[in-house]
């Protein structure tokens, strides 16, 4: 009884802790959500979809199935996908994100569009979100137009690429390469 009282305080802690950091409370839906005590994940299955607002920066990501770690700070999505924020929509097959880190990793079908004036996809992704950069790897193509800014000597010379590097905020492409020895990007099992 003692070691359930100490879950749910510590609990409403980190919920209450939670409030604080975000300007409104996420709003998140799914068809069926439980917490799963042996894992200590939150499952969220059928339509997930979290809308937020935390201090201005505005998105809804949606995927078949999410499960969330609050004590470790992770979280695994799978089937369908999709961040949009403003002008920018990101899709993948699968997705991990670690707080800590600041990172989100992505497997399958990545798809990175910026109305700006950029449309990148690949097979794998891993973005930086506190350097606002992303990584794309495997199989990459870029679609641009006139408005995307490039650094320092890097030029479009093929629509297929190994590596892509991009500044989100920036719209900018760092670098471009056609041969790349790239990390093998892997979605880390729920820890048991």
């Amino acid at each position: 009884m003692k070691t359930v009282k100490i879950f749910v305080l510590a609990l409403l802690m980190i919920l209450v802790a939670q409030g604080r950091t975000f300007a409104e409370a996420p709003d998140i839906s799914a068809g069926e959500t439980y917490f799963d005590i042996f894992k200590g994940v939150y499952v969220l299955k059928d339509n997930v979809q979290v809308t937020l607002n935390n201090h201005g920066f505005k998105a809804k990501i949606t995927a078949d199935e999410a499960q969330v770690s609050v004590i470790n700070q992770k979280c695994w999505t799978q089937g369908n996908v999709k961040l949009v924020q403003e002008d920018i929509t990101f899709s993948c097959d699968r997705a991990y994100l670690e707080w800590a880190t600041r990172t989100a990793e992505v497997i399958g079908n990545v798809n990175f569009e910026s109305k700006k004036s950029v449309a990148i996809n690949s097979d794998t992704a891993v973005f930086n979100w506190k350097e606002k950069i992303v990584d794309f790897y495997g199989k990459v193509t870029v679609k641009a137009d006139k408005k995307l800014k490039f650094a320092d000597d890097i030029k479009l010379d093929g629509e297929e690429y190994q590596h892509v590097k991009y500044n989100v905020v920036d719209n900018k492409i760092l670098e471009l390469d056609k041969t790349f020895d790239a990390p093998e990007v892997n979605i880390p099992e729920i820890a048991e």
